[in-house]
């Protein structure tokens, strides 16, 4: 999930009453005029040079720096249990494109926000929860169907829905994105390395919305807990502020989760893949505090 105009006050008032202990310990954000940026199709069409040609075995190769108990860890035994899917699938990373350090260019067929998806879908993996990946290329499908970049979350719905019917399984979807703010807003330090921050959009565009906001409000204290400052925290939005809805219907346990910015590195992205797959499969194994 993009925007259009970088907003380096990122850190926004919790909803309701400002100081309300409630409201900060669960995170709500303010809801911001953050319109979300829409690039033309022929732009997203076109690819800028890598800074490095494999950059995918790059994203591939990261070692966990964490070790797993695997006397300690549970499994789900081969069942799929979340869904990872990218509505914006060729967002990208300034980093690993050459000659640009536009917000607004930061798009790949390649090296783009599904590098991380898998990388998040690998650390799942590891402490023994099924994650199905998706890679559609959403814009790709777009071109093909001659639609604009407005119609993403309609197609991307539709492969969502699709994985539903066939894996009945399935119980928690993110779509995984990445901001255009720029690395001042997208970045903490932790233990002396650097992560890339996270945001949580809920939709408020549907009538069982508030079981995705207490699902969210879940993750995000464990972040709080275990991973301070690494959530910025939970953003709501309605039809009137984007697309209102963004497929949270097809699960209470569906939310968008946006993983650092334009200018984040592999490195960053991945530490904080291993930090989110923490929590949710602590929370998967535990739920709800």
């Amino acid at each position: 999930m993009s925007t259009e105009i970088p907003n380096t006050q990122s850190e926004t008032v919790p909803i309701d009453d400002p100081s309300s202990e409630e409201n900060r310990t669960k995170g709500r954000l303010e809801p911001q005029n953050r319109d979300e940026f829409k690039p033309a199709m022929k732009d997203l069409l076109k690819d800028k040079e890598l800074t490095f040609k494999n950059i995918d075995a790059i994203f591939e190769n990261m070692k966990s720096p964490k070790r797993i108990n695997k006397d300690t860890i549970h499994s789900t035994f081969g069942k799929e249990v979340i869904y990872i899917y990218h509505s914006h699938n060729r967002e990208s990373f300034l980093p690993y494109l050459k000659d640009t350090d536009k917000p607004e260019d930061a798009y790949h067929s390649k090296a783009n926000i599904t590098l991380v998806g898998k990388m998040l879908g690998r650390a799942l993996e590891r402490r023994g929860v099924g994650t199905k990946v998706d890679t559609t290329d959403i814009v790709q499908e777009l071109s093909m169907r001659k639609l604009d970049y407005t119609s993403s979350y309609k197609l991307s719905g539709e492969v969502a829905r699709s994985a539903r019917a066939d894996n009945k399984g399935l119980e928690i979807f993110l779509d995984v994105h990445r901001d255009s703010l720029r690395k001042d807003s997208t970045t903490v330090e932790m233990n002396g390395e650097n992560y890339a921050r996270l945001l949580f959009v809920v939709g408020t565009g549907h009538n069982e919305f508030e079981k995705n906001l207490l699902f969210t409000e879940g993750l995000h204290e464990r972040l709080a807990t275990q991973y301070p400052g690494l959530s910025k925290g939970i953003m709501t939005k309605d039809s009137s502020q984007g697309n209102g809805v963004y497929n949270q219907d097809i699960s209470p346990k569906s939310v968008i989760v946006e993983i650092g910015g334009v200018d984040n590195t592999v490195e960053e992205l991945h530490r904080t893949t291993e930090a989110l797959a923490d929590v949710l499969s602590d929370y998967y194994w535990h739920g709800e505090k």
